[in-house]
């Protein structure tokens, strides 16, 4: 289902993942090619940085906390 999921999403967000494992380094290569937005999160960069529209480097739970208080 994550293979389908990948070419059929509009934003495609990558949480606490190093990236150079595979399967976990395919999806987002897959989303991006069938038009997806790329968010990484991560604390530290991914080979993958580059080709991401948005990149934060910071720990999951200190970044998603602060995205939670600014949605109440």
């Amino acid at each position: 289902m994550a293979d389908e999921w990948s070419s059929d999403c509009d934003t495609f967000i990558v949480l606490g993942s190093s990236l150079v494992v595979s399967p976990a380094n395919y999806f987002p290569r897959k989303a991006k090619k069938h038009g997806a937005k790329l968010v990484i999160i991560n604390r530290d960069g991914t080979p993958m940085d580059h080709m991401a529209d948005l990149v934060v480097h910071e720990s999951i739970g200190k970044y998603l906390g602060r995205v939670a208080e600014y949605m109440k």
